[in-house]
């Protein structure tokens, strides 16, 4: 959102347009938000949680552009580049734009799942991501609801330039799981004193909008009371949910 604010722009333009200020976004508007949809298949196609696929078996002998693939040979699928394929992606592969799924993109002819969902992160055939779906509507509902409650921004210096952003610059450790306590929620940390990164509830003079923020995000890093406690936890804010 920081990298390409267009994108932002277009999603807040269609939340604003088929949700409104009064309420939060539900699965229910699924169906509407073909935009918001559209950046869960680039965000995964563009920054893969893995590199590689599963491995898998070649059944038969087989040729593949004149290397010579013997039967029982592990294959291990470079998905980092097969969701950067110029041929299939265009030349702007490298580029964050959600809008080239709303188009007729087929990845790979005779791969229907892959072609479904517009990129190779969850692999395919026997060995395709059984928790592809939760994923899908796990990230669709987080954005959003994240984005109809929030703007992400560039900070500015003292002189109103935008902060250096490294784009390449960030350190993958893997999927990371996450489990608080004994309760079954998933929420985003935005860091407002991240170096170059800020976040502000969207339509602060909307009464409704900042009391439905605080619903959404209680007691984050925001600092936004949640009304319930005062306990604060030093990385995840408050433990109450």
């Amino acid at each position: 959102m920081i990298v390409y604010p267009e994108t932002q722009s277009r999603a807040h333009a269609e939340l604003d347009a088929v949700i409104g200020r009064d309420r939060l976004p539900t699965f229910a508007d699924y169906p509407h938000l073909p935009y918001l949809r559209a950046m869960v298949k680039e965000v995964l196609r563009w920054r893969p949680p893995a590199p590689f696929a599963a491995p898998h078996q070649s059944m038969e002998d087989d040729w593949y552009e004149g290397m010579f693939i013997p039967k029982g040979t592990t294959c291990i699928p470079n998905v980092w580049y097969m969701n950067r394929d110029p041929e299939i992606y265009g030349e702007d592969a490298a580029h964050f734009d959600p809008a080239r799924h709303l188009g007729d993109i087929s990845p790979a002819s005779g791969m229907s799942d892959a072609r479904e969902d517009g990129h190779f992160s969850y692999g395919f055939g026997r060995r395709l991501c059984v928790g592809r779906h939760l994923a899908n509507n796990t990230l669709f509902i987080n954005i959003a609801i994240l984005l109809w409650a929030a703007k992400i921004e560039r900070k500015k210096d003292e002189s109103g330039e935008f902060l250096p952003l490294d784009v390449e610059g960030c350190v993958d450790h893997g999927i990371a799981v996450l489990a608080v306590f004994n309760y079954l929620v998933t929420y985003v940390q935005v860091d407002a004193n991240s170096e170059g990164t800020s976040a502000d509830v969207r339509f602060p003079s909307n009464a409704k909008s900042p009391r439905a923020s605080q619903r959404l995000l209680p007691c984050s890093p925001r600092n936004v009371s949640c009304g319930v406690c005062e306990q604060k936890d030093s990385i995840y804010g408050c433990l109450h949910m």
